[in-house]
């Protein structure tokens, strides 16, 4: 089966753990390698390996957290929901 590799920080991973808290894609992000990169900067990232199901569930469940926390009365995005939305993009490559 074909996987697709995703650099996520660490911070971002924190967060997805915690929304997947409940599916076994959780542990996928936890079992995560730790490697560093970006150029000099030397940047903490953890590679993940995905298959394109996979991806879609990641992309379904934190979708779904956005609309339910991501955004305030006036159905805007809070601070959160920007955080989501950046982190959504991550993974929505085609």
């Amino acid at each position: 089966m074909k996987t697709m590799e995703f650099k996520i920080n660490r911070r971002n991973v924190s967060l997805i753990v915690s929304i997947l808290s409940n599916s076994d894609l959780a542990s996928v992000f936890k079992r995560a390698e730790e490697t560093m990169l970006i150029g000099d900067s030397l940047k903490e990232r953890y590679v993940v390996d995905l298959s394109k199901g996979q991806v879609n569930e990641v992309i379904d469940s934190l979708s779904d957290y956005l609309v339910r926390n991501g955004v305030n009365e006036f159905g805007e995005l809070n601070s959160l929901g920007y955080r989501l939305e950046s982190v959504i993009g991550i993974f929505s490559v085609e």
